[in-house]
């Protein structure tokens, strides 16, 4: 009913379950026009902001580290409604800051003003008469200024120069720098005109006046405006400072008039009639019996729920996976939501994504900070969202990087066995579990092209997949079994090169390449109606697949590269801190570099690993199987930062 439409709307964006669709209005509805009331409340949410903002400038609110992962307050649907009743007050107090605001820029202008006029007057500092004096009963006084630098005797010699009969005349410089001179000539009234032209020869600009008071009382005037206004400006920042405690009631309009607007957007894609209002929109299947049970219950309401048509594009996407896959999530959102046609990709992702993490940071003693650190926010701060996945992404993150720099040998680099050597006086021992990168370079860089393989392999199986799950079996066979024959056969012919790989295998190699080649000239071209035609393209596809996965391949030697840099920095610092032979001062030093030297490398190379670990999936693994190109579910909802509704118990 039309007349329940307001109440239904804020108990979908409460639940947060429904993204709204504009769509055919039913024969004998309309749309209606809620523009005026959206442009008025983003005026009103404006100046919220702005009033925040200026509340933050002059009164920065006290903040843990840790406050920013905490989830927000539950409040309860009937506290929401007598915090609403406050809101008036709230955006009185916002116009009251922007307001005081406002006045501060005005009179920081005034000083700018002011203080611009004081240092006009400073050439004019030991001028001893106003500056607008014209003369007096009998004298003329001509009190201005010379563009060029001037002396006296310059001065009266030109006089003397030009006007040898006039000796009843007086002249000094005030003050002379190479851009200006301030002068004052005195002459009888009579022989003012003479005067004047020559001086006007000179380039003379003759002082605008002002008030009638001399320049050390002017300059002493503009110094105590500025105090006032400095001291007014004061005043009025503390003003604002004062209005700290309406700190948490501006948040909540700010977030009351984002609710509202967002439901006037809503109302737009609704269409009316005189007594019923009518809309339809996407739900996620699993919100779809509880959502439809609340509003049954609650109001007077016929709901139809029908499955997304398959020919239907506009099927919005909205991710669902277990706690290891979910953090990864937001990785996948920044390349591409998956299609209509596509699979979710984080679940197989998220292993290779934490495993190439670790194994580009590779230090022990920084996967281990990295664990602790997001434990503690976890246990701590409890966040919600966004947050907890991030959290938790960073966290088994460190854990991988915790396993690879054990099985490299980085624990802060090679501090273990500095401290044994350096400080005890024992022996060096073998730190490593599995490799040491720096002393197996190439057995190393084989292991991650290895990596690599698997990871492009699993990235074409997962396209193989897709073509059987759409009904071209053969041809899915085809192309993934011709790619691992190919690619995997040419494995130990290249490896042969830099290791002793046994004939044998070397010999099944080449015929897995030849037969993976041969499928790949046969039905790469299957699009193409003429013979000649299907064999050219397979023969370009056997060249695209050759220099296609080979730059691949290479492209996961970053995984040695960052893992080298990582483990090498961290032993550079150690050795800088063991460098002085006294133990007390190389005990001191060692410290001090330490923990310098081991926070820059942790920043730098966490920043490496992140980039990098992204690079791997958007580019190598996503290109074998991944189209993209979902659109995100974007639910009606209470987009608040500060709170989040809690239904009543009394309604269930």
């Amino acid at each position: 009913m039309l007349g329940e439409s307001k109440d239904i709307i804020d108990y979908l964006q409460r639940k947060g379950t429904v993204q709204v669709e504009k769509c055919d209005a039913p024969e004998s509805m309309y749309y209606t026009d809620t523009d005026s009331s959206v442009s008025q409340l983003e005026r009103l949410l404006q100046t919220a902001e702005n009033a925040k903002e200026i509340l933050s400038f002059y009164s920065p609110e006290k903040k843990k580290l840790t406050d920013s992962f905490l989830p927000r307050k539950e409040i309860e649907l009937s506290a929401f409604r007598e915090e609403s009743e406050k809101t008036d007050e709230a955006m009185a107090k916002c116009r009251e800051i922007i307001d005081i605001k406002k006045e501060i820029a005005d009179k920081k202008a005034d000083i700018i003003r002011e203080q611009t006029a004081r240092e006009a007057l400073v050439p004019w500092e030991k001028l001893d008469i106003p500056p607008n004096t014209t003369g007096t009963k009998h004298t003329a006084v001509f009190v201005g200024s010379l563009p060029d630098a001037c002396t006296e005797e310059t001065l009266k010699a030109g006089f003397a120069s030009a006007l040898p009969d006039i000796t009843a005349l007086e002249c000094e410089v005030v003050s002379s720098s190479n851009t200006q001179s301030i002068i004052v000539v005195i002459c009888l009234k009579k022989e003012s005109q003479r005067v004047y032209e020559y001086l006007r020869s000179l380039n003379f600009v003759r002082s605008s006046g002002g008030e009638n008071e001399d320049t050390k009382t002017a300059m002493e005037r503009h110094r105590k405006n500025i105090e006032k206004l400095s001291a007014d400006i004061d005043s009025d920042e503390e003003k604002i400072i004062k209005m700290s405690p309406y700190r948490e009631d501006i948040d909540f309009l700010i977030d009351f008039l984002t609710i509202r607007k967002d439901k006037y957007e809503a109302f737009k894609k609704m269409s009316l009639s005189r007594n019923v209002f009518y809309f339809e929109g996407y739900i996620p299947e699993r919100y779809c019996e509880k959502t439809v049970k609340g509003l049954e219950e609650k109001f007077t309401v016929a709901v139809t729920v029908s499955d997304v048509a398959e020919d239907d594009e506009n099927e919005p996407v909205l991710l669902k996976n277990n706690n290891f896959a979910a953090p990864v999530e937001e990785i996948t959102e920044m390349y591409a939501l998956p299609g209509k046609h596509d699979i979710d990709p984080n679940a197989i992702m998220a292993f290779f994504y934490y495993c190439f993490f670790g194994m580009m940071f590779s230090d022990a003693g920084y996967g281990l900070i990295m664990f602790l650190a997001t434990l503690f926010v976890l246990l701590k701060c409890k966040p919600e969202g966004q947050k907890r996945k991030t959290v938790m992404m960073y966290m088994y993150c460190g854990i991988s990087t915790m396993f690879w720099g054990i099985m490299f040998g980085s624990f802060f680099g090679d501090i273990i066995n500095v401290v044994r050597y350096d400080f005890i006086g024992l022996p060096k021992v073998r730190l490593y579990a599995w490799l040491d990168p720096q002393e197996q370079l190439m057995t190393t860089m084989l292991w991650c092209f290895l990596f690599g393989v698997v990871h492009l392999f699993v990235g074409v199986g997962i396209k193989g997949y897709m073509e059987w799950r759409d009904g071209q079996r053969f041809w899915a066979v085809c192309d993934t079994l011709s790619v691992y024959l190919a690619v995997g056969g040419a494995l130990p012919l290249c490896a042969g090169m830099i290791i002793d790989v046994p004939a044998d295998i070397k010999t099944i190699g080449k015929y897995c390449a030849i037969a993976g080649v041969i499928i790949i000239v046969l039905t790469a071209g299957r699009e193409s109606k003429s013979f000649f035609g299907k064999i050219g393209s397979g023969l370009y596809a056997v060249y695209n697949t050759i220099s296609g996965y080979l730059s691949d391949i290479l492209s996961y030697a970053r995984l040695l590269a960052l893992g080298l840099v990582t483990g090498i920095i961290g032993s550079v610092v150690n050795m800088m801190g063991a460098l002085p032979s006294n133990k007390i001062a190389k005990a001191i030093v060692l410290a001090v570099v330490f923990v310098f030297g081991h926070a820059v490398n942790f920043g730098i190379n966490v920043i490496g690993a992140y980039v990098h670990t992204n690079r791997l999936q958007y580019v190598e693994f996503f290109s074998k199987f991944y189209n993209g190109g979902g659109k995100k579910f974007t639910p009606l909802k209470a987009n608040s930062k500060t709170f989040k509704f809690k239904e009543e118990i009394s309604n269930g």
